[in-house]
């Protein structure tokens, strides 16, 4: 079976506790696990990026049905492409905090989703590709 790597991102529509992020996961972890999809989702300052990996119909579906959430607006896909492999292949679904600033890769990561908001390339990468590159290593 082939699959796709989906990353988008958007902006919350309130501030998201971190009850509220931990709802968010287990919810997507649990809608996941039923669909084989992988993948992880990023939140820093009000700004969601999530990596999204499985079959591309399946993918597709899944993405409309994130753009009608209430919890975030301006959604854009910002890569969506055939892979090799899953980066993703241990989490239905990872959440990261970077608002905690505990994060492992903090530094890296919170420079992909500022370079995303601004549609700036890191070093002659993508944004989406850098953050693919990060977990892949």
């Amino acid at each position: 079976m082939s699959i796709n790597q989906l990353v988008y991102m958007s902006q919350a529509t309130r501030k998201m506790s971190a009850e509220a992020l931990a709802d968010i996961q287990k919810t997507a972890k649990n809608n996941n696990q039923t669909m084989d999809v992988t993948g992880s989702l990023f939140y820093n300052g009000g700004w969601f990026l999530q990596v999204l990996e499985g079959p591309l119909d399946t993918l597709q579906a899944l993405y409309k049905k994130i753009e009608k959430d209430p919890r975030h607006k301006n959604s854009r896909i910002l890569y969506n492409e055939p892979a090799k492999f899953r980066t993703f292949t241990r989490w239905s679904m990872n959440m990261t905090n970077l608002d905690d600033r505990q994060a492992d890769k903090y530094d890296e990561l919170v420079e992909v989703i500022e370079a995303a908001k601004t549609d700036r390339k890191i070093g002659a990468v993508s944004p989406a590709v850098m953050l693919l590159r990060i977990f892949k290593d």
